[in-house]
């Protein structure tokens, strides 16, 4: 309740607009007052290599990526820093043409070294390694030119490299350990630069030399920390902007009778599964696994606890409707039900001792939390107990990241195709060993096979052996579990149009409009402009 009071002050005191809100003109646009996640408080770390513990706004709004894909236009690329990209040595070479007159905030010049420096960093830092790029070299081929080497093809990865890497200049992390450096004094060359911080708020104000003229319009970012309760209360009241938020009866919370100004837009952008790690002795058993998927309720957790605002997940994970040539033909009309019976009779080689299982999910994520209450009375119908318990944001990625809980609940995002979603819920090479950060395959799922068709699928540019490739990896998924889809995940995405105008729409869809959606939150916000304008 403490945290809730001050963050509602903390939001009454950065509104700083009059009553309606909306801005006279463009040079007196007022802030745009911003919630991400669920936090309590803030920690200062604006490393775009780090997993945890880094804020939102850090990759897009001040570190920029080369190129941006627009997950709800799968294909859809855009020139960012880098003006385009050429792949060579049977997709083991790929070389950029950077974009040129782009500074960083501190008044250098951005160049190939910084890109050059950014991925060779991942290479002397694997812990950095994100996206486990097999990157084998760096090369700077002109101020303007840089060449990237892989160990194997790497088609399938430009997502990875160009789409989802933030760039840092070389000349201030060439003197930190980057593993270790929280960066409190960001320098990017984004459209916003760091100017607040507390722990309890944090402000980004606009970069005046941002390389598109004339950009961006909103010239204040605040981000109070608000908590899951208090979020719901700040959006009741109109104090918070965009929001990334679930809202249990949002017509009544916060739509309020006002639909053409209290707007939201819920897109799918991946998967939220129930997660068993497989280095548990009992929940590596397939037939443990296949019992659990037996006795879980979908169609009532999508009810009851995202209250019907999305749909339960096709038994392979793929995004449907849209990634229906990626689905085995056997499985094309595939669905989960529910049969207690035959989960019993699975689990009758199994010591009824050994059914016990703790269930750990994200204290803010209030749905999510409803929805381990609805799995652990589905499982108890089977013999199994669970103990649901609920953690804070920070803790809930580090024991994840880790392998340190036996089940949980987690999102996996979409990408740009299903490859990208597959990848990172089952390549082993993201499988860190226990107690090591990992930064996908959290079950730690280990096969040879499925690791091979990863690979060809990276390996080719042809879309028909690439589908064939991910129905493999979905008969995977239906046959050997290696995770169990619940529903699909909902780009939560709440905005308010009487300071700002321009946001995602069905009909306009230009990026994912939620507010944790990186490099996205920065495409959102450089294609605002003032209401009435």
């Amino acid at each position: 309740m403490k945290r809730f009071t001050l963050a509602v002050a903390l939001a009454l005191a950065v509104a700083g607009c009059s009553s309606s809100g909306a801005p006279k003109t463009a040079d007196a646009a007022p802030p745009l007052v911003m919630h991400a996640i669920d936090s309590g408080t803030f920690q200062e770390n604006f490393n775009p290599f780090h997993l945890e513990g880094v804020n939102f706004g850090t990759t897009g709004m001040i570190y920029e990526t080369l190129e941006y894909f627009n997950k709800l236009k799968p294909g859809e690329i855009k020139p960012w820093l880098a003006l385009g990209h050429e792949w060579s040595n049977e997709g083991k070479t790929l070389t950029f043409t950077l974009r040129q007159g782009v500074k960083w905030t501190d008044g250098k010049p951005f160049t190939a070294d910084d890109v050059a420096f950014t991925f060779t960093t991942m290479t002397r830092h694997p812990e950095l390694n994100k996206g486990a790029l097999e990157i084998s070299g760096t090369k700077v081929l002109a101020p303007d030119k840089v060449r990237i080497d892989f160990r194997t093809t790497s088609y399938a990865k430009l997502f990875n490299i160009s789409g989802n890497t933030g760039i840092v200049p070389k000349h201030l992390f060439e003197k930190e350990n980057p593993v270790t450096f929280t960066n409190p004094k960001p320098v990017g060359t984004g459209p916003y630069k760091l100017s607040k911080f507390s722990a309890q708020l944090y402000e980004m104000t606009k970069n005046s030399a941002y390389w598109q003229p004339g950009k961006p319009v909103v010239p204040t970012i605040r981000f109070p920390a608000y908590t899951a309760n208090a979020v719901q209360t700040g959006l009741q009241q109109g104090e918070i902007d965009w929001a990334g938020a679930f809202v249990p009866d949002i017509d009544k919370i916060y739509v309020q009778g006002k639909p053409e100004v209290n707007k939201y837009y819920f897109p799918p952008e991946g998967v939220v599964s129930l997660l068993p790690n497989l280095t548990h002795p009992v929940l590596s058993k397939p037939e443990v696994r296949q019992a659990i998927s037996l006795a879980i309720d979908r169609d009532k957790i999508v009810k009851v606890a995202e209250r019907g605002y999305t749909k339960v997940a096709h038994p392979t994970s793929i995004p449907m409707p849209g990634g229906e040539a990626f689905l085995p033909p056997e499985y094309k009309d595939a669905s989960f039900q529910v049969d207690v019976e035959k989960a019993k009779e699975l689990l009758k080689g199994v010591d009824p001792a050994q059914l016990t299982f703790t269930l750990l999910v994200p204290s803010p994520f209030t749905d999510w939390v409803n929805a381990a209450q609805l799995i652990r009375e589905d499982l108890a119908k089977v013999g199994i107990t669970v103990e649901t318990r609920g953690v804070a944001f920070q803790d809930w990625v580090s024991k994840v990241g880790k392998g340190d809980f036996e089940l949980s609940i987690r999102a996996t995002p979409a990408g740009a195709s299903p490859y990208f979603q597959m990848r990172s819920l089952l390549f082993s090479e993201l499988a860190k060993p226990v107690g090591t950060a990992a930064t996908g395959n959290y079950q730690r799922w280990k096969d040879e096979t499925t690791d091979k068709l990863i690979n060809d699928y990276a390996a080719t540019e042809n879309l028909a052996e690439q589908q064939r490739a991910t129905q493999e990896l979905g008969r995977i998924m239906v046959e050997k579990l290696p995770v169990l889809p619940l529903f699909y995940s909902p780009a939560w995405a709440q905005f308010r149009t009487n300071k700002y105008v321009g946001w995602p729409s069905e009909q306009d869809p230009y990026a994912m409009p939620s507010p944790y959606t990186s490099p996205d939150a920065a495409v959102v916000l450089l294609n605002l402009r003032p209401a009435g304008t």
